[in-house]
């Protein structure tokens, strides 16, 4: 049943064997990289966007927190002009 070159073509399997396994791990990690690089841009995408959003509403906030206070001010101005012309 075996011949004198067993031990030849069992080592020769083995050695394909761990060949295709290390191939395989290549290609693995290959995909898992690149899966990381596309998640790594678009979570910097997703960065960007959330950082103009937050600028944007920065922006209306102080604007408004502005012309609220400029409102507040023209309203105690016409109080106090309106106190002193009815004392």
């Amino acid at each position: 049943m075996f011949g004198a070159d067993t031990h030849l073509v069992m080592d020769a399997m083995q050695m394909a064997g761990a060949a295709a396994l290390a191939g395989a791990g290549a290609v693995y990690a290959i995909a898992r990289l690149r899966n990381r690089r596309r998640k790594i841009t678009r979570l910097e995408t997703e960065k960007s966007d959330l950082e103009k959003r937050v600028q944007v509403l920065e922006r209306i906030v102080t604007d408004r927190s502005q012309d609220l206070a400029e409102e507040i001010d023209a309203l105690k101005r016409s109080e106090f002009d309106m106190k002193g012309r009815t004392a």
